[in-house]
């Protein structure tokens, strides 16, 4: 039951001069919660008893119409009204139906405002049906509603990109009526008075048929849209295609039951669930557990110290951002250098189509200079180069170490490139403090980053993962298996960057430096000592042919490692993966008990956003619940293999496995 008192709240109802508005005030983003829709359906009724009422406007309070349906809710049996029922009382409503929108009309909330019989928008509005970023397809009407105003074509490009359109230019013009640029409810006010002037009554949108005018080019868009997702390993888009031909094939009722069984489909995938968790591990991140009181501060300007890769990226990716760069080094030649690189790749930006004024709008934010001069002026400090930690500072402004190595008081960890990834892992040092940590969020913020806080004297959570990753395909390979054999089981898997690939394009000096216990071999060793390092020498597991061609096997490799250990039959794919994955949910639930890391889903982004792992698959924590943490347990237990310290399961795990739990179960 739902708290009258809330219901009230979180949908006024006001008659004016005969319209009913309602309004909804669920924030932050006007979500559809059930206690929400609850009052929506309550005030409908309201609206409808009324005979003083002659019309309903539909209109979200604060930033935005509401903006979809309450993520949170999809991992429970879902409760009435969903939202399909919310859409059909709007659509078969006695009285005009007036959707009023502003802000960014998401998922629900756009298949809600399209139930409507009318829509007015701001100009400014931009809608979108993003759940395919959840491994879902929209669940309300979406797929039927939006084919019959857009067409086939338009209708899947906004379904399959869960990208959002605006609604001042078409395509995105033919889902409202009408445009309001300036005082929206004035404007929605008016356009209420002409409807109801010129006696115009409810008008169901499942009734529109422009989308279906020219039948060869929806079939021909249906067509081209499947061949694009046949080849993609997620079901949802695949599903979102399937639906679209429906809307065109089936009587609308029958489109709507053909869209809910693959809307459930969808939400009862691994899948799903795993891009779910993402999205819900990326909200999370940002819970840095600051005491009460500790002020985020705004950053307008950094320094960043030091020339070379890692400093160019840096200031690429701020510039792009919008914030002032102080560029500082000790060579002169090299901050000359490197602000020619920087003005490259703004060139090849207009190149690609970035208006020249904004280019140097961008470059016109850098200021470059001696380290020392170039601290001056800046909210915040990065070291991006060893050799700058002695440059003096105004007293206060936090300093962040960002290249690897020891840390002490604050770090940052970006996976590479800078420029082009969204991760950034905020390394509390022994000596951090809840001042340094904030002022590292805000410019993960500012920088469009998603920030974890690690606990640590350097290593970052993705760094650990790999170790991990690399040291299980090692001891696959002591016990006879190939490490094509091993990348083929993940690169089947969807895993872009399978670990012997991997190890190649990074080189091998960092996984030559790890430790393996006796009895056990660091293969990349092994193979350095045989004269192959890596892609940049053209060979190392794998040979790297250049000029864009794929790297091949080598049977000179097997012939090294067939010296030094006894070959055996293949092991199957899915055998290998569960005992990689789960020496990386091993690894992981070791950072989590030394409290490295703060809970299993900041470990699931570190490997989705540094390692490349699929997203619609999940990081190693989520993955270990798929086949159950029982059969995760027992693999790592039964792998005969002389480094027992590192395949011997965490306490962790028996703990969880007593109590029915996962992973997923400890996110906080």
């Amino acid at each position: 039951m739902s708290d009258p008192a809330v219901v009230a709240e979180q949908v006024e109802h006001v008659v004016q001069d005969g319209i009913a508005w309602l309004s909804v005030a669920n924030p932050p983003v006007n979500a559809l919660s059930r206690s929400t829709r609850v009052a929506l359906i309550d005030a409908l009724d309201r609206a409808e008893a009324d005979p003083g009422v002659r019309i309903v406007v539909l209109q979200g309070r604060g930033h935005t119409f509401p903006a979809g349906a309450d993520i949170a809710e999809f991992d429970a049996p879902l409760e009435a009204p969903w939202i399909p029922e919310l859409c059909a009382r709007v659509e078969g409503f006695p009285k005009p139906v007036v959707a009023s929108l502003h802000g960014t009309v998401l998922g629900g909330g756009l298949e809600l405002a399209l139930a409507a019989h009318y829509r007015i928008a701001l100009a400014s509005t931009r809608v979108g049906l993003p759940e395919v970023r959840l491994g879902l397809i929209p669940g309300a009407g979406g797929t039927q509603r939006v084919p019959r105003m857009l067409g086939a074509g338009p209708a899947l490009d906004l379904m399959l990109s869960g990208a959002m359109m605006p609604v001042d230019v078409a395509p995105g013009r033919a889902l409202v009526d009408a445009l309001a640029d300036g005082d929206l409810r004035a404007a929605t006010e008016t356009y209420c008075r002409t409807l109801l002037d010129e006696g115009k009554g409810p008008r169901r949108s499942s009734d529109i048929r422009k989308g279906f005018a020219d039948a060869a080019t929806y079939q021909k868009a249906v067509a081209e849209r499947r061949a694009m997702v046949a080849q993609r390993p997620e079901i949802a888009p695949r599903e979102i295609v399937a639906a679209v031909e429906a809307a065109w094939l089936l009587p609308f009722e029958a489109g709507l039951a053909f869209e809910e069984d693959a809307f459930a489909t969808c939400l009862k995938s691994d899948q799903s669930r795993a891009l779910r968790g993402a999205f819900f591990a990326e909200r999370r991140a940002h819970r840095f557990g600051f005491p009460k009181g500790t002020a985020i501060p705004a950053l307008d300007r950094i320094a960043v110290l030091g020339g070379g890769p890692l400093a160019a990226q840096l200031v690429i990716t701020a510039l792009n951002a919008g914030l002032g760069v102080n560029w500082g080094t000790r060579d002169p030649d090299a901050i000359r250098a490197g602000v020619m690189h920087v003005r490259d790749v703004f060139r090849e930006g207009v190149a690609k189509g970035l208006p020249e004024a904004q280019a140097e709008e961008r470059m016109a934010l850098l200021k470059v200079g001696d380290s020392a001069r170039m601290t001056e002026g800046a909210d915040m400090i990065l070291h991006a180069a060893r050799g700058q930690g002695d440059v003096p500072a105004p007293e206060g402004v936090v300093r962040a170490v960002v290249f690897s190595g020891r840390v002490q008081e604050l770090g940052l960890r970006f996976a590479p490139p800078v420029y082009g990834t969204r991760l950034v892992e905020v390394i509390a040092g022994p000596q951090s403090t809840a001042a340094q940590h904030a002022t590292a969020l805000s410019l993960a913020r500012a920088l469009g980053k998603i920030a974890i806080k690690v606990r640590s004297e350097g290593d970052s959570l993705a760094g650990h993962l790999m170790a991990a990753c690399q040291r299980a395909a090692d001891a696959l390979v002591d016990a006879g298996q190939t490490p094509y054999r091993i990348d083929q089981a993940f690169r089947d898997w969807g895993w872009s960057r399978p670990p012997f690939q991997a190890r190649d394009m990074a080189g091998f000096n960092e996984t030559a430096g790890q430790s393996r216990a006796e009895g056990a071999r660091n293969w990349s060793v092994v193979l350095a000592d045989a004269g192959r390092s890596g892609r940049a020498a053209g060979r190392g597991f794998y040979l790297w042919p250049g000029d864009g061609q794929a790297p091949r096997e080598e049977p000179a490799v097997l012939a090294v490692l067939d010296g030094l250990r006894r070959p055996a039959p293949p092991m199957p794919l899915d055998a290998i993966r569960l005992l990689v994955l789960g020496a990386m949910a091993n690894e992981g639930a070791r950072m989590l008990a030394s409290g490295m890391a703060s809970r299993p889903s900041d470990i699931d982004i570190a490997a989705v956003l540094a390692l490349d792992m699929p997203r619609w698959r999940g990081g190693p924590m989520h993955l270990a619940s798929v086949p159950g943490l029982l059969a995760v347990q027992r693999a790592l237990q039964r792998f005969d293999h002389p480094d027992r310290a590192f395949w011997t399961p965490e306490p962790v795990f028996a703990d969880l496995i007593k109590n029915g739990r996962t992973f997923d179960s400890l996110n906080v």
